[in-house]
């Protein structure tokens, strides 16, 4: 079974895009994703969820983590790029933001919110 590939981040002159053997499709400005999300973001914990032996939390059970740096780091799935591929980068939302950054901004926070549990 082969691998799925991975989108790459890449931020260049303040827009993310995300890249793939030469595949590339742009996200959307930067300052657009850190209004949205805000410069750092703060992940909460049960007890339980938090005496995981891999999981370094805070003594409150956060984690906080810079956004710009996160993103900029993150891959991505082909199927994740689909969804971001489908939605308009030249429409704008209610807020003025481009609809394909809001939807990134979207679907990131809900990954990181599930922590990394789609399923459920």
């Amino acid at each position: 079974m082969t691998a799925q590939p991975r989108y790459e981040p890449r931020i260049e002159d303040e827009t993310l895009y995300l890249d793939h053997d030469g595949d590339r499709l742009e996200v959307g400005p930067m300052e657009h994703i850190v209004d949205r999300i805000g410069e750092t973001y703060t992940l909460e914990y049960t007890e339980e969820q938090s005496a995981a032996a891999w999981l370094r939390t805070d003594s409150d059970n956060t984690i906080t983590f810079d956004v710009r740096e996160v993103v900029g780091e993150m891959t991505h799935t082909r199927e994740f790029v689909a969804n971001l591929e489908n939605c308009p980068l030249d429409e704008t939302t209610p807020d003025g933001e481009p609809k394909r950054t809001a939807l990134f901004v979207d679907l990131i926070t809900e990954i990181w919110d599930s922590k990394g549990n789609l399923d459920g």
